[in-house]
């Protein structure tokens, strides 16, 4: 009988044991810090700042522009990679990609040039 009452005292102190080291506060979790100031959330012209782009896109290449809309929200997604800190080659390479097509072909020499006139227009970092 002493051997099962010192077996329960000892499963007894182990429980106790365990119990209190799971039961220890966690550290409190960090505040969570606010974005970079470089975070575009999603950057739009502003109206003179449009026509100032579609302007200069249009010079680059007529075809950029037939869908003014579709070149302005283009750009927003320029501008957020220029914002967020995207390597210049990246962001280059992204603009030739999204402006690419229907009725412009743009290879990453033009994408440069729209990449610069997005900043011109309208994205600064």
């Amino acid at each position: 009988m002493r051997t099962r009452t010192t077996t329960a005292l000892i499963a007894a102190g182990l429980l106790a044991t365990l119990t209190a080291c799971g039961s220890e506060p966690e550290p409190a979790a960090k505040a969570a810090e606010p974005a970079p100031a470089t975070s575009s959330a999603f950057l739009r012209p502003t109206s003179d700042q449009e026509q100032t782009l579609i302007t200069a896109l249009a010079a680059i290449d007529p075809g950029l522009t037939v869908k003014e809309e579709r070149a302005v929200s283009r750009s927003v997604a320029v501008c957020d990679d220029i914002r967020t800190g995207k390597d210049d080659a990246t962001v280059v390479k992204n603009a030739a990609y999204r402006y690419d097509g229907g009725n412009a072909s743009v290879d990453e020499t033009k994408g440069a040039k729209i990449v610069q006139a997005i900043k011109d227009a309208y994205c600064t970092t």
